[in-house]
């Protein structure tokens, strides 16, 4: 196999004998255009590819594009990335299949963290929303930003900081932006105000996609920690599910009414579990607080969620669930790091697996097959068809940290690990032989 590598942060392309076979040519629904996937859920969308995984994967190409576990997203034949590169934050557009620099943008970010997050770096966390042309990213700082995707022209820019003094969290603003029906919603506001002995103030805002002028505002509460929205429909109704910092909350997206809310604090106010639907069923967990469910229900005029089960037999940390075999698929923090499955419609825990894979893992779900991206840079595949965890294969996709969420577009796999962005084909078997 050999490379050529190019300076100054150019890609590095990987040659190989099966790059005659490639083409790659992503279809209109193969994209992973926001955090966890299309359906932001961390499924998918494409059939799945069954046991036919190869040996190893083929690295196609890897550049450097700067820090942060903010995930890549990928629409029609691009990757689009955010990071930092010292003080300042990078948006990239880079082609596909070669990783080739199509435009780039830089903007000085200046960022005082809390000590108690320094570990994790200066971001971005949040991922970015890709919608029709444009691209909306969202700075460590809570400046949201609308991209025309295909030029990098910045189309416009909303800044908060003055109304939300603080605007972020303890590690900067986290929760990726979600865009629905010509809105995008970002949850504004922190905690650091109450650790000064004042009541936190935030607010979950839809701004419009085209100008970014304000819609509505919800002010019930300050932002989680680190949790990002989700829109899930039931019975017709649209609902707009977040954490706050003491609370999930429901809202109509279209107008902002809040139509429930479910008491939810968490030890240390360290939310960042992604709320995960199942039907009408809302699954979710946060640190220390095992497992939880309850069912959103219309009575007459008004909305309820009534709770199903709970328990601490798992709990999740930084690590969202997916849906896949039919079970809920999660990480456990307990057992320092514990994959798990559980029936979402009693929370009986099915099956568990070993201890000890670290702090954090990344799951996206495959048709009833699990991919499980741990924190060293591996990933572990299995199916989950026979009610159990059946091991298919393993790699080694890098050897940095790997907490940024990966995409997963037909059969490639796009990766963040450090300060690496590198993309994977997982071709058949035949075509990834040597």
């Amino acid at each position: 196999m050999a490379s050529a590598v190019a300076s100054s942060g150019a890609a590095k392309i990987v040659l190989a004998t099966a790059v005659s076979l490639l083409g790659l040519s992503p279809t209109a629904q193969a994209q992973w255009p926001q955090w966890r996937g299309p359906a932001r859920d961390g499924s998918v969308a494409t059939p799945p590819r069954g046991d036919d995984w190869p040996e190893r994967p083929v690295l196609l190409w890897e550049r450097e594009v700067g820090e942060g576990y903010s995930g890549p997203v990928v629409a029609r034949d691009r990757v689009w990335v955010h990071a930092r590169e010292g003080g300042q934050e990078v948006v990239s557009s880079l082609a596909l299949d070669s990783g080739k620099e199509l435009w780039s943008r830089h903007d000085a970010v200046p960022f005082e963290q809390d000590p108690s997050a320094r570990l994790h770096g200066r971001g971005p966390y949040a991922t970015p929303s890709f919608s029709g042309d444009r691209l909306f990213t969202l700075g460590i700082t809570a400046v949201l930003s609308a991209w025309d995707a295909a030029t990098g022209a910045l189309l416009w820019r909303t800044d908060h900081s003055a109304e939300f003094d603080p605007s972020y969290t303890y590690f900067g603003a986290s929760a990726s932006p979600l865009v629905w029906g010509g809105l995008c919603f970002v949850h504004f506001g922190g905690q650091k105000e109450e650790a000064a002995g004042r009541p936190g103030r935030g607010a979950m805002i839809a701004l419009s996609v085209v100008d970014g002028s304000e819609e509505w505002r919800w002010t019930g509460d300050s932002a989680g920690l680190g949790a990002s929205p989700v829109v899930q429909v039931i019975g017709g109704q649209p609902h707009l599910v977040f954490k706050a910092r003491a609370s999930i909350v429901g809202v109509d997206p279209r107008t902002g009414r809040e139509l429930w809310r479910i008491p939810f604090p968490v030890d240390m106010e360290n939310t960042i579990v992604t709320p995960l639907f199942v039907g009408d069923v809302l699954v979710t967990s946060d640190y220390q607080k095992g497992m939880h469910a309850w069912r959103i229900q219309r009575k007459g005029h008004d909305w309820t969620a009534r709770e199903l089960w709970r328990h601490r037999e798992v709990s999740l940390f930084t690590s969202s669930p997916v849906v896949a075999g039919g079970q809920v698929i999660g990480f456990s923090e307990f057992r320092k790091g514990q994959l798990f499955g559980l029936n979402p419609r009693d929370g009986r825990v099915l099956w568990r697996g070993d201890g000890r894979w670290g702090e954090h893992a990344t799951l996206i779900a495959w048709g009833n097959q699990v991919l499980v991206f741990r924190e060293d840079g591996s990933l572990v595949v299995g199916d989950i068809s026979g009610g159990q965890f059946r091991w298919l294969r393993d790699y080694s996709l890098g050897s940095r940290l790997m907490w940024a969420h990966p995409a997963v577009v037909d059969d490639l796999i796009v990766i963040k690990d450090g300060s690496r962005l590198a993309v994977y084909r997982i071709a058949a078997p035949e075509a990834a032989a040597p």
